[in-house]
């Protein structure tokens, strides 16, 4: 159903929404009602993005086995699909507070 939903898709955006949500997150210190909905959308998208890599390396490790030399490839996805919910739920929660 979702064949076209890649680790490789899933990366390059969940980083680029990272990085937006990094550049969003000063401004939305100063201008706080102006930069809501943006910032929040940067994170939604980082947050899920992070969370499909990891539920695809999941599926990956325990549907297929595979040799010992594809462990460094999964440990560099499941460090990047941590990297990039972690941080953004717990934003996305701080956020939360404000409603």
């Amino acid at each position: 159903m979702l064949g076209w939903w890649t680790i490789g898709r899933a990366t390059g955006v969940g980083i680029s929404a990272g990085l937006v949500s990094l550049v969003l997150w000063p401004l939305y210190a100063a201008y706080q009602e102006r930069v809501l909905w943006p910032f929040a959308a940067a994170l939604v998208i980082a947050a899920l993005s992070g969370a499909s890599i990891l539920l695809i390396t999941a599926a990956d490790m325990l549907l297929r086995r595979r040799g010992q030399s594809l462990r460094p490839v999964r440990a560099f996805d499941l460090a990047v699909g941590t990297a990039l919910t972690v941080p953004s739920l717990i934003q996305l929660g701080l956020l939360a507070e404000h409603f």
